[in-house]
């Protein structure tokens, strides 16, 4: 996956709460074939929300907008994810474009699926978050940046503020491993300790 350190870019409010991951990618979508790298599912991400049921963009919509349309970040409300645990969702983004995310509470699975796609997800406090979507809509086309080595969020107008994350997740993000690549890492050490233990325990290791 690509590593992610920073990014500045337009950033879109994504006010709704409860988005869950069927909303982000109906399961009608989620059979066909997905080829790693490529933009398959972008035409599904939040589909029902973007299109009619003729297929016609909704013009209220606000990713259909022109100055928000194919936002890299998305400022989100409250439990954006949530839901099934379809890994689906997160490369429905992906493809999408998007890149980080911002809101005040993710679901847990979604979270980690996006992780291991590239996907940056900052939890800030409600009130903050709300802050930055009232300025996006003032300001529609406005950057925003995420800054990942520093641990921040940089908001239209100069206000910074810090977020946490998981020390592991972080540098995974950074560097652009996933979990096999982050434990290939350590094949030596994993290596000796095998062969130490089958010499310790020869009955265990048969």
């Amino acid at each position: 996956m690509r590593p992610f350190t920073a990014l500045t870019a337009v950033a879109a409010p994504i006010d709704l709460p409860k988005v869950d991951t069927g909303m982000i990618i109906s399961a009608r979508y989620t059979r066909r074939r997905r080829f790693p790298g490529s933009d398959d599912y972008a035409p599904f991400f939040l589909h029902d929300l973007r299109f009619d049921a003729d297929g016609r963009e909704r013009a209220d919509f606000v990713l259909n907008r022109a100055e928000f349309r194919n936002a890299p970040i998305l400022v989100t409300g409250v439990d954006f994810g949530c839901g099934s645990s379809r890994e689906a969702a997160a490369y429905a983004l992906l493809d999408y474009g998007v890149r980080a995310l911002v809101g005040p509470s993710f679901g847990e699975i979604f979270q980690e699926n996006c992780a291991l796609n590239g996907i940056v997800t900052v939890t800030l406090g409600q009130s903050i978050v709300r802050e930055l979507t009232a300025r996006l809509y003032e300001q529609p086309g406005a950057s925003m940046t995420v800054d990942l080595q520093k641990q921040h969020v940089v908001a239209p107008g100069g206000a910074t503020h810090r977020f946490e994350i998981d020390a592991g997740r972080r540098e995974r993000l950074l560097r652009g491993l996933d979990p096999v690549d982050a434990t290939l890492e350590r094949l030596a050490e994993i290596e000796a300790f095998e062969r130490g233990y089958a010499q310790d325990r020869p009955w265990a290791a048969r």
